[in-house]
């Protein structure tokens, strides 16, 4: 059996749907269970182990894809686009054609979507829909964002053979919007790559004495800087906490930049002026499991995610949590992660000053969460996903 794999998403910044692609992807070449596996980067095409090993250099670099001209150029084109009137258009035929020719050239393939909407092809396919947002959230989207699945996801659905969403929590929302046959539907939720874990001493230190940072001194948020997120709400519960206890546990952020966040922005410089607040930015993946667990407390205020990421590699690193209840983060922690019913900044400034004020309730959360946490791979995601797969070659 052959594998199509979409790895657009595997283009920097890599972000959610990004890391579900990799890590599947790296499970695959792992134990070799395809014949080969053909990898679309959204221009061209190229095997499963060439994609692996310029996503792992891209990683490597900091994120960043290297400046060869052709490189360059294509990404150029790619943000020409989308600001031209009626060029997205043309050049998305344009690749959908190259992916057809090349897609329907593979024999005995099974093709995987990673990213939702199912390109041109007359074999098999399994899409994976991560969330719908667009519909629950459609201010926290950009226009054309909207606009893309409006007017594609329904047709995806209809031709994809079977449709993985990460969480229950989707898996109903998907089929009370839209007319799909349940038995089409299937959750398998994502896993925790190994490097997160807790760690202490001299193996934390090297990475976060250059950042300014100490050891289980510091509050962790890191999440796209869009409203989505529910980082203003962290942001008004921070400012309810004492001065001298947010001195002592600054608030770390880390994530991509986002959009309309002009706002948030200001807000973290002034307490970044105030000396409450580190804003690292986009941080090299490599460094992300030091960050994680030399933190002292884990907050998410997302109102929405399909899965929440974050929150599993916080929990694997033995760190507490703080999210919403009702999402899909609730889901999968199942109790062990502390939860804020309301939404208010009030409750959650009472649940992190509760936390960085007492060591033995973090201590208890952390192990509930790190327990919780062992339940979740990327080795049984890919599992049930190859399982997926062979119910329909």
């Amino acid at each position: 059996m052959n594998l199509i794999f979409n790895a657009e998403a595997l283009r920097p910044p890599i972000t959610g749907v990004g890391n579900y692609s990799f890590y599947l992807l790296e499970q695959y070449l792992k134990r070799d269970c395809f014949d080969e596996i053909e990898c679309f980067t959204g221009t061209h095409w190229q095997s499963g182990h060439e994609q692996l090993g310029a996503t792992k250099a891209m990683k490597a670099r900091g994120g960043h894809n290297s400046h060869s001209a052709w490189e360059k150029l294509v990404g150029d084109i790619r943000l020409a686009v989308g600001y031209i009137p009626g060029t997205k258009v043309l050049y998305d035929s344009i690749m959908d054609r190259r992916f057809e020719r090349h897609a329907n050239s593979v024999p005995d393939a099974i093709y995987h979507e990673t990213n939702y909407i199912l390109k041109p092809y007359a074999g098999p396919s399994v899409t994976t829909v991560h969330d719908l947002s667009h519909i629950r959230y459609p201010d926290c989207h950009s226009p054309n964002v909207i606009d893309w699945l409006g007017k594609n996801l329904a047709a995806t659905l209809d031709r994809a053979d079977r449709i993985i969403t990460v969480s229950n929590l989707i898996r109903e929302e998907l089929l009370e919007n839209y007319r799909v046959e349940e038995d089409k539907v299937i959750t398998i939720y994502e896993g925790v790559d190994d490097a997160y874990k807790p760690r202490a001493g001299y193996d934390l230190e090297r990475v976060l004495t250059p950042l300014g940072l100490r050891e289980k001194q510091y509050v962790l948020l890191t999440a796209t800087l869009e409203p989505r997120k529910g980082i203003d709400v962290l942001l008004d519960a921070w400012s309810l906490l004492p001065l001298s206890l947010r001195k002592a546990f600054p608030l770390v952020i880390t994530g991509s930049s986002g959009w309309r966040n002009s706002g948030l922005v200001d807000r973290i410089e002034a307490f970044i002026k105030e000396g409450t607040v580190h804003h690292l930015g986009y941080v090299q993946a490599d460094l992300l499991p030091y960050l994680f667990s030399g933190a002292s407390v884990f907050s998410y205020p997302s109102v929405y995610e399909g899965f929440g990421l974050p929150v599993l590699d916080a929990m694997r690193s033995g760190v507490p949590v703080i999210c919403r209840a009702g999402t899909s983060m609730a889901e999968f922690a199942e109790g062990a992660c502390v939860l804020c019913d309301t939404g208010d900044s009030e409750e959650l400034a009472s649940h992190l000053q509760r936390l960085m004020e007492s060591q033995e309730e973090r201590d208890v959360w952390a192990e509930q969460g790190r327990v919780q946490a062992e339940k979740f791979s990327w080795k049984r995601c890919a599992d049930e996903t190859l399982a997926v797969y062979r119910a329909i070659a």
